[in-house]
């Protein structure tokens, strides 16, 4: 199904359902910025009268064969105690995030991330205002937000040298990706926020990032991932360490925040040491 047939499908079946009284589509979806391809879920959530009607599966059948999905809880994703959570795939490819609620009011402000309102029986959404879209948008680090990110860095970054020291694959791995998805992620957003005015949004987990920069940086960016091999791997770790130490560099003069250059010389000087050690 296109996404036209999609959104009747899921019309259709809330204006016969009793029981939904609102259906609301948001993320990607709605989104003017977003690059929405045969992969995108479609984030929906629902308001109803009752949540115990969707403790059983048995209406997601109308939207096709169930291949896989998340286990019934309550919602983990902060919207509050009487959501719960449904993500679906179907058999057809179509993915579904289906947040289902029996609140029976929204605050204006609710969905300044963007929506489209496809069902409201009761006149809910009415007062809800029109989305400005900076919600998801790179903010601005505080001077002790930056530094403690780079000081995190430092310090995680001794792990990996003794891991690959060592042979240890999957604990240097695993500090790897710790590097990348904790501290790495969010530099490069603040790099890229800081060249644009701190009006953009790089999408989760770097979604945007190769949009927002040239293509020498994002090719040198490609270079801090390796495989299995351990010589791979000193190589794509010390590309990091320069990548990032240079964003931080970047985002500090920018904001007139302090860099601890000292520290940064130090500390690769270990790092490299630590490589040939005996």
């Amino acid at each position: 199904m296109n996404e036209e047939e999609v959104l009747k499908k899921l019309e259709d079946w809330a204006e016969k359902t009793e029981s939904v009284r609102a259906v609301i589509l948001t993320s990607s979806r709605v989104s003017p910025d977003a690059q929405v391809d045969i992969f995108s879920d479609y984030d929906v959530e629902l308001y109803v009268t009752s949540l115990e009607e969707f403790n059983s599966d048995d209406w997601l059948n109308t939207f096709g064969k169930v291949l896989v999905k998340w286990p019934k809880k309550p919602s983990s994703t902060g919207f509050g105690d009487n959501w719960i959570t449904r993500l679906i795939m179907f058999e057809s490819r179509l993915r579904i995030d289906f947040q289902i609620t029996d609140n029976k009011e929204i605050k204006e402000s609710t969905y300044d991330f963007g929506y489209k309102v496809l069902v409201d029986k009761d006149g809910i959404t009415t007062d809800i205002s029109e989305p400005t879209f900076k919600e998801h948008l790179v903010k601005k680090p505080t001077e002790e937000e930056f530094l403690n990110l780079v000081n995190d860095f430092f310090w995680d970054s001794t792990y990996v040298p003794k891991y690959l020291w060592r042979g240890s694959l999957f604990f240097a791995k695993y500090m790897f990706s710790s590097l990348h998805s904790e501290y790495f992620e969010k530099m490069i957003s603040w790099y890229i926020g800081s060249q644009n005015n701190w009006s953009v949004n790089t999408g989760a987990h770097g979604k945007y990032f190769e949009k927002y920069l040239d293509k020498k940086t994002w090719e040198e960016i490609r270079q801090t991932f390796a495989g299995a091999d351990i010589e791979e791997n000193w190589i794509a770790f010390f590309k990091l360490f320069e990548l990032f130490t240079e964003f931080a560099r970047d985002v500090a003069k920018k904001l007139d925040y302090p860099y601890p250059e000292k520290q940064e010389k130090n500390l690769l000087n270990y790092l490299h040491n630590s490589k040939t050690i005996k």
